[in-house]
């Protein structure tokens, strides 16, 4: 029998799908400290995204490694390399996917478990005090990510 993946092999998996799909630099620096904290192996696309990161903020400490009297490790400069610009704010969004995730799966079980898609919808803007717009807009991104092997594309 198959050896079914732990809650933290999973959540690994859940943040690298994250960043895969977002670029969101807290799923990947998530990922690795949880990899890190379970003895797990760091994917590949994570290991790249922190050397990317590191390579960025090293800079400025290697020039003055080298002599450069000027270089500065600045604020600025650290939340750019992290991918944090005007209005974006990565915890928020990470938030935010896990969220639309959750959506996505409770839709299916729902249908799964005989409502029908209006009721579906309708618990569901209740239950995360969302309108049905943002619900059927989540729902609809899931679709395109994963097109006719979405669950929440059952119809009953």
């Amino acid at each position: 029998m198959t050896k079914l993946p732990s809650a933290q092999e999973l959540e690994l998996s859940e943040l690298t799908g994250i960043f895969l799909e977002t670029c969101n630099p807290a799923a990947a620096w998530l990922a690795y400290h949880l990899a890190r904290k379970h003895n797990l192996p760091v994917p590949d696309i994570i290991t790249a995204e922190i050397d990317r990161f590191a390579a960025e903020v090293a800079k400025p400490a290697l020039a003055a490694w080298q002599g450069d009297r000027r270089a500065k490790i600045e604020a600025k400069a650290v939340a750019q390399a992290w991918g944090c610009t005007r209005g974006k704010e990565p915890a928020e969004g990470l938030l935010l996917s896990r969220r639309n995730g959750d959506i996505v799966c409770d839709y299916w079980e729902r249908l799964r478990d005989g409502s029908r898609p209006t009721d579906a919808l309708a618990a569901l803007a209740d239950e995360y005090n969302l309108s049905h717009k943002e619900i059927e807009r989540i729902l609809t991104a899931s679709r395109k990510v994963f097109g006719r092997n979405d669950p929440a594309r059952f119809d009953g």
